[in-house]
């Protein structure tokens, strides 16, 4: 089953990737990374935002910093394991989340770009050191379908401590998960450029049903039986609407660019469309 499911997504990767230009979006982003080279006297035609304004004040004349350009993008792909990814109608948000992480990595390889990936819940799961080679794509999405997500939570804390810490060149980092939960990515390095990933089924955040049933969470196990209504059910929607608002907020005051992905949407397009802004 999952090694059926892994050749799908991986034909469907290449097919959609090769064909249409999503690797040309993430181009776009080269060259954004600097690094410091030395200070210099200024000229005109230097751009004036690069003037050291200490240098400067030292009464040596106007100084700027030189800096070489980074051509080599480095991308990180973090697939975010919490046990209510373990759901879906038509597929579970672990399928769809896979295919997300394939064909961002793909597209980044295909690029000849530096991809590191990363699996992360409460601690680090494993880790897929930077590498060029599209081999390694066989091997990430394998992890990621295999996985068993139930009795496991996102540390959004000790995550963004393992990026700061493990992290070193500027990146552009894309986070993949559903985003249940108290999440904080407050503390995250903002020299990186982010992006969240929403993935979502549009059932559960749009249930039509009414009657009897038993909720099991799928972190602790711990089940409830409860009526459903249309009042409690109003209820409810209410409730996830206010924590998307709270979650929204909190991605804008961090910088942290977002989109929402349905486990039914044409994945390849809304990844292309979140790209574009």
């Amino acid at each position: 089953m999952i090694r059926n499911r892994l050749k799908e997504i991986l034909l469907k990767v290449k097919k959609r990737v090769f064909t249409g230009n999503l690797g040309n979006t993430l181009s776009t982003f080269k060259g954004t990374g600097l690094d410091f080279s030395e200070i210099k006297d200024y000229v005109i035609g230097d751009d004036v935002r690069g003037i050291n304004w200490k240098a400067t004040a030292k009464g040596m004349g106007v100084k700027v910093n030189l800096f070489n350009e980074e051509r080599e993008l480095n991308v990180v792909v973090a697939y975010l394991i919490n046990g209510s990814i373990n759901f879906g109608t038509k597929r579970i948000k672990q399928d769809a989340m896979a295919e997300v992480m394939g064909f961002l990595s793909y597209s980044a390889l295909k690029n000849s770009d530096n991809l590191t990936t990363v699996f992360f819940d409460e601690k680090l799961e494993k880790l897929f050191k930077p590498t060029k080679k599209l081999g390694v794509l066989e091997d990430t999405l394998g992890f990621a379908l295999g996985f068993d997500a139930l009795a496991h939570e996102v540390d959004y804390r000790s995550f963004c401590h393992f990026i700061n810490s493990s992290i070193k060149k500027r990146s552009l980092i894309f986070l993949i998960g559903d985003f249940y939960g108290d999440v904080d990515l407050s503390s995250i390095s903002h020299k990186n450029e982010i992006y969240a990933l929403i993935i979502r089924d549009r059932f559960e955040e749009n249930p039509t049903f009414n009657g009897d049933i038993s909720l099991v969470d799928p972190v602790t196990f711990g089940q409830d039986d409860m009526s459903l209504d249309k009042s409690s059910l109003k209820e409810y929607k209410k409730l996830l609407q206010k924590h998307d608002e709270k979650l929204y907020k909190h991605f804008l005051d961090h910088k942290i660019k977002y989109g929402k992905i349905y486990t039914d949407d044409d994945i390849y397009i809304k990844i292309s469309q979140i790209l574009k802004g």
